[in-house]
């Protein structure tokens, strides 16, 4: 279940970070929607997309070790 929520994790912290105003990657990726600057808004959405990756690479493996009749 880890790994499929990390996703909503990911988009509930550019909400987060844009009402209570936190610096970080999700309002940074907002402002560069607002701004139009493409290169930062691929570079932040690459950044979620290789953090979603790497915790449901884990998951899986974590998954074959505990069980590895289900592989």
């Amino acid at each position: 279940m880890i790994g499929l929520q990390v996703r909503y994790l990911l988009g509930g912290t550019v909400v987060v970070e844009r009402i209570f105003g936190v610096p970080g990657i999700g309002a940074l990726m907002v402002d560069a929607a607002f701004g139009r600057d493409y290169a930062v808004v691929q570079a932040c959405a690459l950044t979620f997309l290789v953090i979603v990756l790497i915790v449901n690479f884990l998951v899986d493996t974590i998954c074959n070790a505990l069980n590895p009749r289900a592989a």
